[in-house]
């Protein structure tokens, strides 16, 4: 069975992406609510839409409201991009969709979103679908605590972000049922040792851990995912596998990193890029 666990843990591949401008606005309450809204139909869809469960999502939320002392003061936003070279950004439309239900979601330029709660789609079982064909888009969870720089992301706020996506289904991995097992566990994001790929705003050259005086620069290894994806089908973060970067929750804990504690990041694009410098007596690994 130990065996087994490994073999399936190894196939785990898992993208949480990070979006570039900070989140706005306060999640809805956990009650629903039966705010009248416009009706718009998704013109120029196919048959088989990108789309997840409006109860699912919604769930998701709801773990988001009971995790807030994980990210202080954020809000969450749900993120789309481009899971494929070929799919178009330009034009898309979301809506919650249902037998009975059309409630339009405005997306924000970056293609993130907030999702309204509404007790008659719950009722009617609904889907929250793009315009897209399935397994064109990446779906994300976008949470971000105040007062973090433009150039770093908070190791608290990727945590919630990647207990979110184990609800919401927000994650991309290999369908073995010991996968799909491990997301409906109570807490695999800090108690297995998986990476959770992550997605930054742009090229990385590297990403540097700080938390008051300590610091580390995360191993090259933890960069731009593995050279050969087991299965790349199901895995949706090698079209933007320039921007990617893992993080091993339970390891990074378990060494005595905080929630507060910040991934700053050089771009390959910076005016003067350069390896990152532990201080001195600081470490070099997690």
């Amino acid at each position: 069975m130990k065996k087994r666990m490994q073999f399936g843990l190894g196939l785990l591949r898992i993208v949480l992406a990070l979006s570039p401008l900070a989140a706005a606005g306060a999640d809805s309450p956990p009650a629903a609510a039966d705010t009248p809204v416009a009706s718009v139909e998704v013109h120029g869809a196919v048959p088989d839409r990108d789309e997840k469960s409006y109860r699912a999502m919604l769930a998701a939320m709801d773990v988001f409201v009971q995790n807030r002392s994980l990210a202080p003061g954020a809000s969450l936003r749900f993120k789309v991009l481009p899971r494929q070279a070929d799919v178009a950004m330009d034009g898309l439309v979301l809506q919650i969709s249902g037998e009975h239900t059309k409630i339009p979601v405005p997306l924000e330029a970056n293609y993130s979103f907030v999702l309204p709660r509404n007790a008659d789609a719950v009722r009617d079982d609904a889907a929250v679908r793009f315009n897209r064909q399935a397994k064109s888009l990446a779906w994300r969870a976008d949470i971000r605590s105040p007062g973090v720089p433009a150039k770093a992301r908070r190791l608290g706020d990727l945590l919630l972000e990647c207990k979110v996506a184990m609800v919401g289904d927000l994650i991309a991995y290999v369908h073995h049922p010991i996968n799909m097992m491990i997301t409906k566990l109570q807490d695999p994001c800090r108690t297995l040792p998986i990476n959770m790929f992550y997605f930054a705003e742009r090229a990385l050259f590297s990403v540097t851990l700080t938390d008051g005086t300590r610091r580390s620069v995360m191993p090259a290894a933890m960069l731009h995912g593995p050279a050969a994806p087991m299965m790349p089908s199901q895995e949706d973060w090698i079209l933007l596998r320039e921007r990617v970067f893992m993080v091993k929750f339970k390891s990074l804990y378990e060494k005595g990193w905080t929630d507060d504690t910040l991934l700053q990041f050089e771009y390959m694009d910076d005016e003067a890029p350069g390896i990152a410098q532990a201080a001195p007596g600081a470490g070099h690994g997690q």
